[in-house]
């Protein structure tokens, strides 16, 4: 008599495969609960200035949102050097209230010229339950 165990032991392990397969896929990252979507960007105008452009999206209304800082940085032979800072103190206009949605565009005469600059602006969000926060570079 031939044994049959092979064939009864094949389904159970199938079915333990089965049973453990964990499922892989990509899925989309957000910074957080609340930012549904972000963006910066950086273009130089015909006249030479830098023209830097942000926003932000909430998934709900929020009590304050906007960006607490855009950092201007030029390129040096060492990384990056901040030329300039906008912020809240200097510019109220970053942060707005009672929004789901908040973009502006900032003008600024860069020092240098033939140099690469970026901007880096951090986006910040906040409601009844918390802050969050992401750093964009554009």
């Amino acid at each position: 008599m031939k044994k049959k165990w092979p064939i009864h032991i094949m389904p159970m392990l199938l079915c333990l495969v089965m049973l453990f397969n964990i499922p892989a896929y990509a899925a989309e990252t957000r910074a957080s609960d609340r930012i549904v979507r972000s963006t910066v960007t950086l273009s130089k105008k015909s006249n030479g200035d830098l023209s830097i452009y942000f926003s932000v999206q909430a998934n709900d209304i929020m009590e304050k949102i906007g960006a607490t800082s855009v950092a201007i940085q030029r390129s040096s032979g060492n990384g990056w050097t901040t030329e300039y800072t906008f912020n809240t103190s200097n510019t109220p206009a970053l942060l707005v209230e009672n929004s789901d949605w908040h973009g502006m565009v900032l003008t600024y005469p860069p020092r240098f010229s033939g140099v690469e600059y970026r901007a880096v602006v951090m986006i910040y969000v906040k409601d009844a339950a918390g802050v969050s926060t992401q750093q964009l570079t554009s």
